[in-house]
């Protein structure tokens, strides 16, 4: 009985030391979009189903989700709902982590717009400002990092 009462014991602790952190920052960019629905599903477990609402606040900080994890690979998906617009990522969980996860569409620019973008750019379209006549496609980013953030 007494080995029985270490082995529970051991396992316990094993089972504390083997989980860590999943901090996701999730939030929508788009001021074309200012409501969009997003789900994060780590695994099968769905983490975050609502509306993420733009706010023009960066770092937005309004949805912030934790999920405590057994180590190792998990399979995080990040996806607007009703869409084929979906990421898919494997995160190694060896310790905490932070993922920030946002949305992004810029719809292009409008016929004043263009305009006030030829008088800036002296009507040069380049590499360095075409997304701002043809906006910004709908996307999902995704980045991932292993020290805790500083938010000033």
């Amino acid at each position: 009985m007494k080995n029985l009462l270490n082995i529970i014991l051991l396992i316990s602790l094993y089972g504390c030391e083997s989980k860590v952190n999943g901090i996701f920052y999730i939030s929508n960019t788009s001021k074309d979009q200012t409501e969009i629905p997003l789900r994060l599903i780590i695994d099968n477990d769905t983490i975050f189903d609502q509306d993420a609402e733009y706010t023009n606040i960066a770092p937005d900080l309004q949805y912030i989700e934790h999920k405590k994890l057994i180590k190792g690979q998990h399979k995080v998906i990040f996806e607007v709902n009703n869409s084929d617009l979906k990421r898919i990522e494997k995160v190694e969980f060896d310790k905490d982590k932070w993922i920030f996860l946002s949305y992004g569409y810029e719809k292009p620019a409008d016929s004043l717009g263009r305009v006030e973008l030829d008088k800036i750019f002296g009507g040069i379209k380049d590499s360095t400002n075409l997304f701002l006549y043809d906006g910004q496609k709908p996307d999902l980013t995704f980045h991932v990092m292993e020290n805790e953030p500083i938010h000033q």
